[in-house]
């Protein structure tokens, strides 16, 4: 088992780009975070890049100027918002295996107005490769609508918890975007006690739909 095993998925693909790794690792002088460097070895980059609709940081992109402008500061520009409003970035001489990542202000290569977005980086990895996911199949979603009371407990009690993200809900600010898995597939957006979005997939439309007004977003399924 590695740190990004739930977001590679299957691990028969081509391995990803050493020559690029061992170059950065001698620019940053050691080698990068153990989450991180696997990420980068195991081709992670690019599965997320295929599937997202972001900016993502590839091994090929490590020589650019904005990779290195963030470097100086001594972060990894790891993805750019699709409509540059934000930026996602890890600290590369973190002490510890699976740093936290954290998002930034799009234009702010020193990273002063970082605030984090995942407790560690095999989170922000599972919930980037799964959220895409998440929006590619039939999806009951709903926008703007009150959270019902004890929803997310529920939840937890259905379905199997899944990585917390924070600050950044696809499309727009947040305080914590809450997922679950098994049956179904639910993200649910929230502020306050407002969902801003919700999405429920699941092949089956009774349980879709019950999931879906659980979370009070029956009337946009």
């Amino acid at each position: 088992m590695g740190w990004n095993d739930e977001a590679l998925g299957e691990r028969g693909e081509p391995a990803g780009a050493p020559d690029e790794v061992a170059v950065l690792e001698r620019w940053i002088g050691g080698a990068l975070p153990a989450a991180v460097r696997e990420w980068f070895l195991l081709g992670g980059d690019r599965r997320l890049a295929a599937v997202s609709s972001n900016l993502v940081t590839t091994a090929r992109d490590f020589g650019s100027p904005a990779v290195g402008r963030f470097l100086d500061g001594g972060h990894l520009l790891l993805e750019t918002d699709g409509q540059h409003c934000c930026r996602w970035v890890v600290e590369v001489e973190a002490a510890y295996g699976d740093p936290p990542v954290y998002l930034v202000d799009p234009d702010d290569d020193a990273c002063t107005t970082r605030s984090r977005y995942a407790a560690a980086f095999s989170d922000y990895a599972f919930a980037q490769a799964w959220d895409a996911v998440l929006w590619a199949g039939e999806v009951a979603a709903g926008f703007d609508h009150p959270l019902p009371a004890g929803a997310l407990e529920a939840l937890k009690g259905r379905l199997t918890t899944l990585p917390v993200t924070y600050g950044w809900a696809m499309n727009q600010g947040c305080d914590a975007v809450y997922r679950f898995g098994g049956q179904a597939r639910v993200a649910v957006a929230v502020v306050g006690g407002t969902a801003v979005w919700s999405a429920v997939a699941a092949a089956d439309d009774g349980v879709r739909r019950a999931l879906a007004g659980l979370v009070g977003a029956d009337g946009d399924v």
